[in-house]
């Protein structure tokens, strides 16, 4: 192997001529040795020696050759900064051989450290790898070396900030980063001044004056006759003649004096420009009427402007007449003149004589007591001479709600007030608002129930045996959904909800009724619509089931059993229909979507010669709504109620009141008929089904408690 300094060169080894290569055992050849005989004659016993001139030229030359090998070895590179300067030194870290040449430098290829210093940069190094490939280049990246900076204020004590930084007061001197900087010298009661300075950096000193603009400017008041107080937004701050300096901005400037009216005027000082204000001739001082009227609270006006309600003091200028006007609702109003003297006080007192109207109040209970804008007037039944103004009257007695109302007399037109006074509880349920909506825009109409025959009676045409009569009395009221849950709003509880295909006709439409649900499916939904409304949920989890809440709270939930044949049978007076449109067949026209003639592909028993123009579904309340203002409890889909199923046998005499059903159970009534009915017994309001699973003519609607 030959090495050689500049390159590296491998060759195989010279073969003995006439000898071949062995290859032993181990990587090793014997050498045997050979017979030596020493050299004989002048050069016997001691070296031969080179003459010293000869052997000075064989070293330059060897000396020359290396370095023409190792200038032959190098390769020319080219360095320069970022940004660009002439750079005073440039250094390989250990490189063998640097050579500059024209610009560019001959080195080595391998790995350096190349240091590069420049006049106005900090040192700066860059680790490079050189290899052997023509036109390299290396950019060296410097940093500009800061400036230093005098900056003058003409003697203001101000503080400075370079780029948004605060850096000291000023005047004074400041090492800044080279390149454009953004100056705020700030200064008390001077105007900010912003700068932007291009700094030299490199160490070069640089200097800039800022003329610092005030921010503040003299004012002089002065006024007729002087010593008056000064006062500026409230503040006093002297006596005139008067002269200060204020900040620039808005002002209320007041000056007052104890004998004379008082002077206010609003002010703006700009920087730099004296404001001068007067002199100011103030007038003599106001005096004061106190108006006093009886009865009190009558309304004062001066001059035809209002001042306000008696009892009342007015500044008025002195030493004139004013015309003062007082009324009081159901009062004959009056008007007088007053005078009032400079820094006196009058007074003027006034009494009203009341307008008077009969009102008579009459109701049971007679013992009850009478309120008149709550001071007491005796026994309730009365009759009463008022003044023509509105009044509170109020009927009280212990354990009975209170009657309030408002009434306002008319002379000569007598009037009557009535009352009943009822319990807590009565005046509670009459205040109820007929109607609710819910967070999704449900309809809910308030029914106040009553006492009717659940079921049907034995003889009725195409009675079941799960129909039997029982007496059911309704004693709270109630507030029933005027239409189904549709798909659009079931689907804000349950986002991929789906009632899905019947026989290619579509169920699944947003103002559908929701179908193919559970009776599970819909009592979460009410839990959840409660949530949303802020009231407390109706179902429980006891079990692993859901159950109503005992006692049962105002959360939404299913209606009753009850409570749904109430409103299905009802004709604006009570609960008798024997089906939803009333008494008799025929079906009447347009009265809900049942299985009509066009339905016949669709379930083989149909309403002979009825057509209600929709095959499967129809939209919610797309038919006449019942007396109480009720859509679909006859047709559309059918719907689960709160009421676990139970077989009814009871005794003619036994009522019950409120039912909701066992608790216990794993079928749910399902109540009205759909738009697949056409046989007549299910059409009638009493019929009644059992299931636990959706079908695609099962729906729900809402219900809850008034309270």
């Amino acid at each position: 192997v030959v090495e050689h300094e500049a390159v590296a060169n491998v060759t195989l080894p010279p073969l003995l001529e006439g000898q071949p290569l062995h290859a032993a055992a181990g990587g090793h050849v014997p050498i045997e040795a050979v017979h030596y005989e020493p050299p004989t004659g002048r050069l016997a016993g001691h070296r031969r020696r080179l003459p010293w001139r000869r052997a000075t030229a064989v070293a330059a030359g060897l000396a020359v050759l290396g370095v023409l090998a190792l200038l032959l070895a190098s390769v020319a590179v080219t360095v320069q900064t970022s940004p660009r300067a002439e750079p005073d030194v440039v250094d390989f870290v250990g490189a063998v051989l640097e050579v500059p040449v024209l610009g560019r430098y001959l080195v080595l290829p391998g790995d350096y450290s190349l240091r590069v210093t420049a006049e106005g940069y900090a040192p700066a190094a860059l680790d490079i790898t050189v290899a052997r490939a023509p036109d390299q280049q290396f950019i060296v990246p410097i940093e500009r070396l800061p400036g230093r900076v005098r900056i003058g204020t003409g003697g203001v004590a101000a503080t400075l900030e370079v780029d948004g930084r605060e850096l000291g007061p000023l005047p004074g001197e400041y090492e800044l980063k080279a390149g454009r900087r953004e100056l705020l010298v700030r200064a008390p009661r001077h105007e900010d001044h912003r700068e932007a300075f291009d700094v030299a950096g490199g160490g070069i000193a640089q200097s800039l004056d800022v003329s610092l603009l005030p921010s503040y400017a003299s004012v002089s008041v002065t006024s007729v006759p002087a010593g008056a107080r000064v006062l500026v937004d409230g503040q006093e701050r002297g006596t005139t003649p008067f002269e200060s300096t204020l900040d620039a901005g808005r002002y209320s400037l007041t000056v007052a004096h104890p004998a004379y009216r008082h002077f206010e005027t609003p002010i703006t000082v700009k920087p730099g420009e004296p404001l001068v204000v007067g002199p100011i001739e103030l007038g003599l001082a106001d005096g004061v009427l106190a108006v006093r009227t009886e009865p009190a609270g009558a309304d004062v006006s001066v001059a035809g402007r209002y001042r306000g309600r008696a009892p009342l003091d007015l500044s008025l200028p002195p030493n004139v007449p004013h015309e003062v006007a007082v009324s009081h609702a159901g009062y004959q109003g009056q008007a007088r003149t007053a005078t009032v003297q400079a820094g006196k006080r009058a007074i003027l007192a006034v009494a009203l004589a009341p307008i008077l109207g009969e009102i008579t109040v009459a109701g049971e209970p007679a013992d009850a007591e009478l309120f008149v804008d709550g001071r007491s007037r005796g026994a309730a039944n009365q009759t009463l001479s008022l003044p023509a103004a509105p009044h509170a009257i109020e009927v009280r007695k212990p354990g009975l709600a209170t009657f309030r109302t408002s009434v306002t007399p008319n002379a000569g037109l007598p009037q009557r007030v009535e009352y009943a006074l009822t319990t807590p509880a009565a005046a509670r349920a009459a205040q109820l608002p007929p109607r609710v909506r819910t967070a999704l825009g449900q309809e809910l109409v308030l029914l106040r129930g009553g006492k009717f025959a659940l079921g049907s009676p034995r003889r009725e045409p195409g009675r079941r045996s799960n129909e039997a009569q029982r007496t059911v009395e309704l004693k709270r009221p109630f507030y029933l959904g005027t239409r189904e849950v549709t798909n659009r709003e079931f689907r804000e509880f349950r986002k991929d909800h789906a009632s899905g295909i019947f026989k290619e006709e579509t169920l699944d439409l947003d103002n559908q009724p929701a179908a193919r649900l559970g009776w599970r499916d819909a009592a979460a939904f009410c839990n959840w619509l409660s949530g949303r409304d802020g009231l407390p949920p109706a179902y429980e989890t006891r079990g692993g089931q859901l159950v109503l809440s005992e006692p049962v709270g105002t959360g939404y939930r299913l209606p009753t059993e009850a409570e749904w044949e109430f409103a299905a049978r009802h004709d604006g007076r009570g609960p008798v229909f024997r089906y939803p449109w009333g008494d008799t067949l025929p079906v009447a026209a347009r009265s809900g979507n049942y299985a009509d003639q066009s339905a016949l592909y669709l379930t083989p028993v149909v309403i002979s010669g009825y057509d209600d123009g929709h095959r499967v579904a129809a939209p919610v309340g797309s038919f006449a709504p019942n007396a109480l203002g009720l859509f679909d409890l006859g047709g559309n889909v059918s719907e689960w109620v709160n009421d676990r199923y139970q077989i009814y046998v009871t005794g003619p005499e036994q009522v019950f009141t409120d039912p909701v059903g066992p608790q216990e159970g794993d079928t749910w009534t399902i109540r009205g008929s759909s738009w697949l009915t056409g046989r007549t017994p299910e059409l009638r309001t009493a019929w009644r089904d059992v299931g636990s699973g959706g079908k695609q003519d099962l729906g729900f609607r809402i219900a809850r408690y008034a309270e």
